[in-house]
């Protein structure tokens, strides 16, 4: 009581919600304002423990801290990224930012936390996350198509060269054009050719695995990245792809085919480069060409 008596009014002239606790957590001072954030009277929350103000699953962890606050006197300054999740009397969850001190009276050492409700600055900050989120995204991602674009698409492929130098990882890179695109966008417009490079982006990720990634990377151009593949299994795998991306353009009345060249990585002493493999699957893609278009031609 006599503590009591010496921190209320000192307590209620902060405008932020104070807490003064004992050594065994257990709530012995409190103001109006804190009481009213967790949706208590100010008398209603005397002798609770503070672990009551903390979700369950977070309680045990949070007597090891108490005691280690105690064992080791200090103080932890608002702002500097402690911050709790707390539950109000009526169970609802909100975040809030704890300044930590301890105060000494009469041989007894208490614990003081200044806390402040965070709620509407933890929705700014989240609003802000995600926004930044998306505009990474949106950096990353062909706007057209909604793939990976060329930078996007060539930072994949360099931590692919980093996996392979490192621990042997071996992976396949293709090069897509699109056959006669030029004649589309002539004799139907940009508007069309637009939808045929939509539908093919739709048609390479349904038939790549779930580990692939598939880019666009130029107007009519595509590419993709096949990991932890052995030439073989890369290139039955590229025909087998090719071939159900005819199927599917065929079904869809797209006015178009595939040349494909596909380079196949899995020389750890090599010191591939982006540049190389890139031309390396650009050439191939080029000798699909000439050998009649709609084919895919392997390189390493």
């Amino acid at each position: 009581m006599e503590v009591r008596q010496t921190f209320i009014e000192f307590l209620e002239v902060i405008p932020d919600g104070a807490i003064v606790i004992n050594r065994k957590g257990l709530i012995i001072a409190v103001n109006q304002a804190a009481a009213s954030m967790f949706r208590y009277s100010s008398s209603s929350m005397l002798e609770l423990h503070l672990n009551q103000l903390l979700p369950e699953e977070v309680r045990e962890r949070h007597d090891q801290h108490l005691a280690t606050f105690f064992k080791h006197p200090g103080r932890r300054s608002m702002g500097n990224g402690l911050i709790f999740s707390a539950i109000r009397r009526d169970g609802s969850t909100f975040h809030v930012d704890i300044m930590l001190n301890q105060l000494e009276l009469e041989g007894e050492l208490y614990g003081i936390a200044i806390v402040r409700d965070y709620t509407l600055q933890k929705k700014a900050e989240d609003k802000i996350r995600l926004e930044l989120e998306f505009e990474k995204r949106q950096a990353l991602t062909d706007h057209l198509t909604g793939i990976m674009n060329r930078r996007a698409f060539t930072a994949q492929l360099q931590d692919e060269i980093e996996q392979l130098t490192e621990h042997g990882t071996p992976f396949a890179v293709s090069f897509i054009d699109l056959d006669d695109f030029k004649d589309v966008n002539d004799e139907h417009g940009h508007h069309f050719g637009d939808e045929v490079l939509q539908k093919i982006a739709q048609l390479l990720r349904l038939h790549s695995r779930h580990t692939d990634y598939v880019a666009r990377i130029g107007g009519d151009e595509f590419a993709t990245i096949h990991p932890m593949i052995s030439a073989n299994d890369a290139q039955q795998m590229m025909q087998r792809m090719r071939s159900e991306l005819v199927s599917g353009i065929d079904h869809a009345e797209l006015p178009v085919t595939l040349s494909i060249g596909l380079c196949q990585c899995d020389k750890p002493s090599e010191h591939y480069t982006i540049e190389d493999i890139m031309a390396r699957a650009d050439k191939a893609m080029y000798q699909a060409k000439k050998e009649g278009k709609n084919a895919v031609v392997l390189t390493n």
